[in-house]
Order: C-alpha cells, then structure tokens, then sequence
C-alpha cells in the first residue's frame, strides 16, 4: 500500500462533531498516522543543511561558507515542500505544523469542509510511530517503568518524557485554533504519545482520540480524567497492543516466584513495583484476520469483520489461530500501518458504498 487517500470521496463531510466511532474518520486518521511516518519539512532542512556542510567541508572551503549555509537555512527556513505537505494539500487537508524535536515527531494540520474554516473544520495531532533505526526511539519505549504523571496516576515513562519534549510546542500551535475539534491519532509509540497528548491537551474534546496498534501506556488513574472518547484499534494478534503486561502481569510474577533459585522473589516484587497496573483507555475496535480476496465491487478483505468491543472467546480464537497459522509472526506483520489503513479503508469503502 502506497498512495494516500485514495478515495477522495470518503473524506467529504466528515462527522466531525459526532463523537461516536466512525468508519471515514478511523481510515482518515490512519492514513494520516501512516503519513507522519514520512519527512517532516523540518527534517528535510535539516539533511539538507547536514549535507551541505559536510559537503562544505570536504572541500576545505572553511568556517565562512558554514556560516553562509546556517544563515541561509534560516532566512529561507519555511520554503521547503516534501511528500507530507503536498500529499496533504492534495487530500484537502492543510499542514498547520510539522515538529520534530529530539525524536518526537508530529504533524497538526486541518481539513475544512466549507467556505468558513473556523466553523466547518476539524484539526489533526498525529504524532509518528516507532522507527527501527532510531535509538531514541528504541530507548523511549525500552523505558517502561511506570512513574508519577504530572496531575496524578501513572504513566510509561519512556511516553511522558518523550511527549514533554514538545508538549508547550503543541500548546502554543493549538491555541491558535480554538474551539474546532481535536482528534488525537498515532500508531505504536505515536498512538501512546497520542494517549499522553489526550490526557493533557485534550481531556475533554469535541473530537475523539483514534489510535492504532499501541501499547499500554498508563494506569487507570492516570486515565480517569480523560472524557474525550478513545477507539482503540487493534488489528488481529498485533502484539504491541499486548504489551507491556497488564493485569496478566500477576501470573508472570507467580511464575517468577516458583522459580526454587535464591533472589526470585526480590526480582519478582521489583517487577511488581515498576510495571504493575498498566492498563488500556477507551473501546477497543477490533480487526479481523481475513486474507486479501476482493469482494464482487472490487473491495480489498472480503470476508473482513470489523467489531466494536467484540466478544472475549471470539476474540482469543480468532488472535490465537492467527497466532498459530503464521508461526508467531503475526505477531509482528499485524503491527503494520499499512495493514490497519487498508483494512480500514475496505470497512469504510464498504459500508460508505
């Protein structure tokens, strides 16, 4: 799966005042969550400038062209395009801000209805997912210990820390835009950090949080504030979406304990005082394994089922043979963007026909 948005007239009008679930905002929100995955404008200066420089100084051309090339990039720091901006422009969405610091990454932009913007749009926080090459994204997520959130409850530790680095960013841009709908969207570690972003810029929102393939990123009192509604997509056995351990952390810990080997049972109450409580917010909005057969319209995921808080067994049965078909390497292939936008655009294509 490549191209964005393509079906254009699923993204006209929008119910973006209706906080229920809906099939066009969750395909909507996905492609938008697999397009921050892109060059931001801002890292494209930035390679730009890097390349520039190193070329610079492999030619010993010295400290005045360096200088040269810093004042430029900063005179002429706006003026660059890349796939995120135009993809959107093209969609009808406009890209408010690109942010990138220290390996937090997001977009906020807008999509108007209307001739009157400030009353027929909805805006889009979308933060990036985890990137395999980045360290810093490695380290925020390995960083899951649960620790005192500002306001009260407890939070990933790894997710508030990353989502603080761009947290009075994100208040400066969206105060330029009161009183339109918010929703919060990311896949992995951007569906967390969207979840971190619900509890402090967005607790009560006309909008609606959607999130795709994420972790658990807090407890439940970290949560409890929270009354914008969150639809948490999970597609088949993703096993992101099962980490780290919930309540079935208390069965590893009774494990660890009937280990006969000296010091068990202090690595077992440090496990507990870490990570015991973490939880998921909102109404899980679950993904079937379905193979990739097109219906009698061409439809990608024929026999596709989409299920709004589904039914526990039905739910294990349909994970654990998908779990046991592909060898454990669901595990992995369910945690794809791509995966989750196109089996939300077959749900949304289909039931929008």
């Amino acid at each position: 799966m490549s191209g964005y948005f393509s079906d254009p007239g699923l993204i006209r009008q929008v119910p973006i005042l209706r906080a229920a679930y809906s099939d066009r905002t969750a395909w909507i929100l996905a492609e938008i969550s697999r397009l921050v995955y892109e060059k931001l404008p801002s890292e494209i200066r930035v390679d730009e400038l890097v390349r520039r420089i190193l070329e610079s100084a492999r030619t010993n051309k010295g400290e005045a062209v360096v200088r040269e090339l810093v004042a430029a990039a900063i005179e002429n720091g706006q003026q660059v395009d890349g796939v995120v901006a135009s993809t959107l422009e093209e969609a009808g969405f406009e890209l408010l801000e690109g942010i990138a610091v220290q390996g937090c990454e997001a977009i906020l932009v807008r999509l108007n209805f209307g001739v009157d913007p400030q009353r027929q749009s909805m805006i889009v926080l979308a933060f990036r997912g985890t990137q395999v090459s980045s360290i810093r994204d490695i380290s925020t997520d390995l960083r899951a210990n649960l620790v005192a959130a500002p306001g009260g409850g407890r939070a990933h530790a790894g997710f508030l820390a990353a989502f603080e680095k761009v947290r009075d960013r994100l208040e400066s841009a969206l105060a330029r835009y009161p009183g339109l709908p918010l929703y919060l969207t990311g896949h992995s570690l951007g569906a967390a950090l969207a979840l971190v972003a619900t509890r402090y810029l967005g607790s009560d929102s006309t909008g609606a949080t959607y999130t795709f393939g994420c972790p658990r990123a807090g407890d439940d009192h970290f949560f409890a504030p929270i009354r914008t509604p969150i639809y948490r997509v999970v597609n088949a056995a993703d096993g992101v979406t099962r980490i780290p351990f919930g309540y079935s952390l208390v069965l590893l810990l009774s494990l660890i304990r009937l280990i006969p080997i000296n010091g068990t049972f202090r690595i077992a109450e440090f496990l507990r005082r870490q990570f015991f409580g973490y939880t998921h917010a909102g109404s899980i909005v679950f993904l079937s394994d379905a193979p990739n057969i097109p219906d009698d319209q061409q439809i990608p995921f024929r026999d596709l089922q989409v299920e709004m808080s589904p039914e526990a067994v039905w739910r294990f049965i349909v994970v654990v043979r998908r779990f046991l078909l592909t060898g454990g390497k669901a595990v992995v292939a369910d945690h794809s963007m791509s995966d989750y936008a196109l089996k939300l655009f077959a749900q949304a294509k289909r039931r929008n026909a």
